[in-house]
């Protein structure tokens, strides 16, 4: 009850992916497979099907560098114009956690004042599966409510609702995106969910800009 009180105070916002066109795969810097997005960024309105989804997961899955092997966990990103698309709790995660790269709550590295578009395409189910993004330099440990803006915030997306039925292929989704640039200096940062007690049940993950 207390986590659901908390929503009224935190907002919920929804998004669309509606006609969008897809790009042919690309290969940015040093061959880095970045594979398809939309051309447009998505707009307020109705949840979209899962065929809409399916491209998002796979660019999700596949962008970005590994750095350090599986055990390490990095997620490097290159360039001056980067997309980064996180998924909450994709079909077969555990609880609570954000999928890059096929990774599970990974940290995450952009250089210095890159345009990032950030996307979240929440595929969690059930009542209070509620996600959003908030990137800043509050870190673990957190309380069961972490007050927004942070410190340092460098971006947030809204918190979206979850999938809208059990079945993974006949539910529809919620999107939503934010484009930022980021610090011109290298820092420390942290990713996480506003959502209360989702974050101090270890849904977030580190966000270094690099040199």
């Amino acid at each position: 009850m207390r986590g659901l009180a908390a929503i009224t105070a935190l907002g919920v916002t929804v998004g669309l992916v509606s006609g969008v066109v897809f790009a042919a795969g690309a290969v940015g810097p040093n061959g880095m497979r970045m594979g398809t997005m939309p051309k447009h960024l998505p707009k307020p309105g109705k949840p979209i099907a899962y065929e809409a989804a399916r491209p998002l997961i796979k660019y999700s899955d596949s962008a970005g560098m590994l750095v350090g092997g599986r055990t390490h966990k990095t997620v490097e990103f290159l360039g001056h114009d980067i997309r980064i698309v996180m998924v909450a709790v994709e079909p077969g995660s555990a609880d609570q956690t954000f999928e890059i790269h096929k990774l599970v709550d990974p940290q995450v590295e952009v250089p210095v004042g890159a345009k990032i578009t950030v996307t979240l395409l929440n595929m969690d189910y059930g009542a209070g599966m509620i996600h959003g993004v908030v990137i800043g330099r509050a870190a673990p440990p957190y309380k069961t409510v972490v007050p927004v803006p942070v410190a340092g915030q460098i971006a947030e997306i809204p918190l979206t609702m979850p999938r809208t039925a059990q079945s993974v292929r006949k539910s529809k989704y919620f999107v939503a995106t934010t484009t930022v640039n980021a610090p011109r200096k290298p820092g420390y940062y942290y990713y996480f969910c506003q959502m209360p007690d989702h974050a101090k049940s270890g849904m977030y993950g580190k966000f270094v800009v690099v040199p």
